[in-house]
């Protein structure tokens, strides 16, 4: 992840965005504009936070890691997610690991002017509370979907989300298959019953196997299977 000196891009996103309400032009010139890659990771559990992240455009996946190595996919992410927010308020550790699903922006404010400038201003405070309260409903609720719905439902979800905003209308889209054991041990399942559910997917020309990727080749089908897009 790399810093952006472009005030003047700066401006412009915030002003697009719902923070242009809640910080003074003061504050705003102490910002800090980020410029993140596809893959790259922003925070893992464990690490220690100095500021506030407010992701303005692009996508980030969350998911925790267990004792014994393992990952499992909480939820995906999209303008306006705050990263930190949680740790702010309690001044604890990072819980899950952040990483960037999409080559994103997104601009970082420290906590020390946090606290002395908006600990007490109710329109920060309201929109922290709002975000902080979806996390915890979506967290709450990654076991139940994991449990509930089919291993086809959470892939489809998957596809849905790791596919850029570029290529929604694009006829079919691409995902890289040599991580295949990797997704689905972040979707509660094993690599023998994920590739089972790829088969039939391709059996049904709902996906394609194609020079080591996966072609979607029904979205209105995998639309429909993702229930609504689970994961968002």
């Amino acid at each position: 992840m790399k810093e952006r000196t472009d005030k003047a891009m700066l401006r412009s996103l915030i002003r697009e965005s719902q923070l242009h309400n809640m910080f003074t032009d003061d504050t705003i010139h102490e910002m800090h504009l980020y410029e993140a890659e596809k893959g790259e990771i922003l925070c893992s559990k464990g690490d220690q936070l100095t500021q506030m992240y407010f992701l303005l455009t692009g996508k980030i996946k969350i998911f925790t890691t267990s004792p014994n190595g393992k990952s499992l996919l909480l939820r995906f992410n999209n303008p306006l997610a705050i990263i930190g927010d949680i740790e702010f308020i309690s001044h604890c550790e990072v819980r899950n690991t952040v990483e960037f699903v999409h080559p994103s922006l997104l601009i970082g404010i420290s906590y020390k002017l946090l606290q002395e400038r908006y600990v007490n201003h109710p329109p920060f405070l309201q929109f922290i509370l709002q975000k902080i309260s979806h996390k915890l409903y979506t967290s709450s609720n990654t076991t139940s979907l994991n449990l509930l719905y089919p291993v086809e439902n959470r892939f489809a979800s998957y596809l849905l989300s790791t596919t850029s905003a570029e290529q929604l209308s694009a006829i079919s889209e691409e995902l890289q298959t040599a991580k295949l054991t990797e997704i689905a041990e972040l979707l509660g399942t094993s690599y023998r019953h994920l590739n089972r559910v790829i088969r039939n997917l391709c059996a049904e020309q709902i996906i394609e196997r194609k020079k080591g990727a996966l072609l979607i080749r029904d979205r209105d089908k995998i639309e429909h299977l993702a229930s609504g897009n689970i994961y968002e």
